[in-house]
């Protein structure tokens, strides 16, 4: 083999080894080689399949939707679970989620930890295993009510004192949700007043009445 000297000071200029190499050819030029074509054939099963794939993607999502919707009327929480809306704060949409039932959607009322490490209202998920099965409404893991747990302290002690509004009316007073349930109490306590409160609408009381007799 010859040996190639390349000067220290002076450039290199470049040369082709053949004018009739499709390389070198076009290189030299300026031109970029053109990309075969696939063969049609081949694009059509490949578009096959994607499309398959599409469908059964679109299949699977309203699945979920429709089980989704299905667990909700199993639960029927909308009367006693507080609903996002009611917060105070305009929180970015993933706390939201995070600090919400998996199952409602509300705010996590009693909150329960699975083994999959998804967090779900203790009415709902008890609700929902004896309805659908043993398993997690999230992500399908085995789930049992034994294997519910507290989730930790620090996430519980933020989801306290998270602010919300009363949505009882004429009342709008903005909590904690720590101390929802005692406001709460406070308005059914004046209710049941309001409801039995005795009213003396004047007479002689029954007593005096049998001693005349």
């Amino acid at each position: 083999p010859c040996e190639v000297y390349f000067p220290r000071k002076g450039t290199m200029e470049w040369h082709p080894h053949s004018m009739s190499c499709d390389v070198c050819g076009t290189s030299s030029h300026g031109i970029k080689r053109k990309k075969q074509a696939p063969s049609p054939q081949v694009g059509k099963k490949f578009r096959i399949i994607a499309d398959h794939a599409r469908k059964i993607q679109y299949a699977r999502s309203q699945k979920q939707v429709n089980s989704k919707s299905i667990m909700k009327k199993v639960t029927n929480c909308k009367k006693i679970h507080l609903s996002t809306k009611m917060l105070t704060v305009d929180y970015p949409v993933d706390f939201v989620k995070s600090i919400s039932c998996q199952i409602c959607e509300h705010i996590l009322a009693d909150p329960v930890e699975t083994t999959c490490k998804h967090l779900f209202c203790r009415l709902c998920i008890l609700k929902c295993l004896k309805a659908i099965g043993s398993y997690c409404p999230s992500c399908r893991y085995p789930c049992f009510p034994t294997d519910l747990v507290n989730p930790v302290r620090s996430f519980l002690s933020i989801l306290n004192t998270l602010v919300v509004r009363c949505p009882v009316k004429d009342c709008q007073e903005e909590v904690t949700l720590g101390k929802y349930s005692h406001h709460l109490s406070n308005h059914k306590e004046k209710k049941e007043k309001g409801t039995y409160m005795h009213v003396n609408k004047g007479g002689r009381p029954r007593q005096h009445l049998l001693s005349l007799t």
